[in-house]
């Protein structure tokens, strides 16, 4: 048996397992009250679970990948991936019967190089320590920025799609995956310039930090662009920044088919987007909507829906959030005080609580009773303003080698959100 042969019988495998989960009446049903709770009219709060130390829950074998050739590979890690959280800590994510197809898109990048001292975290889990150093320190330097050149590879993007149609085509249903474009521009303006020197310039040279921001999002939108052109938007994708996407104001969640999906996939006007200013937890509602809000606000006027925010707490600037055209989330950290984020909010946006992951992280941080209390507050705090409300576990960099603390939260976020 050739080693293609001997992969496709592992995936059919895979998948036949998939479906059967898919075929299941709590998915129809998940599906339907995340387009409840994204119309702002919910049955009841949602969860979900990612960003996981994936080095941490391998065990027994289930994760293992075994398959040969890169393209089958993945398709393997997102069959296996779907069943491991089946097994071990179901949450709302809708099983769908579908294999997605990433299309061969190349990105040349801005052309920067990060400069930076980095600590690695241990090993198996997802987080390290980075202090950037300044690449950005004249006008001069910011001409280094490039513009991208966007291109797929038309004859690699044909071979996965029909690989894929040969190994399930009788089985699931095969899709191309959407390019996934989130804006945060301070992500990367900060591992270039630097956070101290960021922080300093917005107050010393607010000008040259305008001209950076200016020029970043004008090559975000050119990138968008691009991608418009190649048709990779994704439309109708499960996800938005962690959180489920499916709604009734975006087609693409309704049945479509592949050739109706394809076209959709032209417009970002059919899609969702996030935006965030992680760095800007740390400054006046002024200062965000300044450097921030003010360019974002033609970003998500391109799309249909958005969602905005990160771990940046956001409790007191619901007022410059609300400007953002078709902002329907809103993010809640950690770190916010919940009772006034969500009265701002007032019913008229998502209240996307993260519950912190540092529950998980030791021996000492992990009391389910507490965590049982978190997730109980978090839905009591949004729904006294008329907020549905979303609890996503996320940036979750340990677990302390113990996955089960994981299972165990999936299980008091399901009782607690009524799954």
């Amino acid at each position: 048996m050739s080693t293609y042969e001997k992969d496709k019988e592992i995936l059919r495998e895979l998948a036949k397992k998939v479906a059967e989960i898919s075929a299941l009446p709590i998915q129809e049903k998940t599906l339907e009250e995340w387009k409840k709770l994204n119309s702002l009219k919910p049955e009841r709060p949602m969860y979900m679970i990612d960003q996981l130390p994936w080095g941490e829950l391998i065990r027994g074998g289930e994760m293992n990948l075994v398959c040969e050739d890169p393209i089958t590979r993945h398709f393997e890690w997102q069959l296996r991936e779907t069943l491991y959280r089946w097994n071990h800590m179901q949450d709302d994510r809708v099983v769908e019967n579908k294999i997605r197809v990433p299309k061969a898109i190349h990105n040349t990048g801005f052309g920067m190089t990060v400069v930076e001292d980095r600590i690695p975290g241990r090993a198996g889990t997802a987080a390290d320590s980075h202090h950037y150093k300044d690449t950005l320190k004249t006008e001069e330097d910011i001409e280094k920025i490039q513009t991208p050149k966007i291109s797929e590879d038309e004859e690699e993007s044909k071979k996965r799609h029909e690989t894929a149609m040969d190994i399930f085509g009788d089985i699931m249903r095969v899709t191309w995956s959407g390019v996934d474009i989130h804006s945060h521009i301070w992500d990367r303006i900060n591992e270039w310039h630097g956070v101290e020197e960021c922080m300093y310039d917005i107050v010393d040279r607010p000008e040259f930090i305008h001209k950076i921001v200016s020029k970043m999002f004008g090559l975000w939108h050119y990138v968008m662009d691009e991608y418009e052109k190649l048709g990779v938007v994704d439309a109708g994708g499960p996800l938005t920044h962690c959180s489920g996407a499916y709604c009734d104001e975006l087609p693409g969640y309704n049945g479509e088919s592949e050739e109706e999906i394809e076209k959709l996939r032209h417009s970002s006007k059919n899609a969702w987007t996030c935006g965030t200013a992680q760095l800007f937890a740390m400054v006046s509602p002024e200062v965000h909507d300044e450097f921030e809000i003010a360019y974002q606000m033609k970003w998500f006027g391109r799309f249909g829906l958005g969602y905005y925010g990160c771990c940046e707490p956001l409790d007191i600037k619901i007022h410059i959030i609300e400007k953002l055209p078709n902002v329907r989330k809103i993010s809640m950290s950690p770190w916010v005080n919940m009772e006034r984020g969500a009265e701002a909010m007032a019913g008229r946006f998502v209240f996307s609580r993260k519950p912190n992951p540092a529950f998980l992280a030791s021996d000492i941080a992990w009391v389910p009773e507490l965590v049982r209390k978190d997730l109980i507050g978090a839905c009591a705090t949004a729904g006294r303003y008329g907020n549905p409300c979303e609890l996503i576990l996320k940036d979750v960099s340990t677990v302390g080698n113990k996955p089960e603390r994981l299972w165990e939260w999936a299980k008091i976020a399901a009782e607690v959100c009524g799954r």
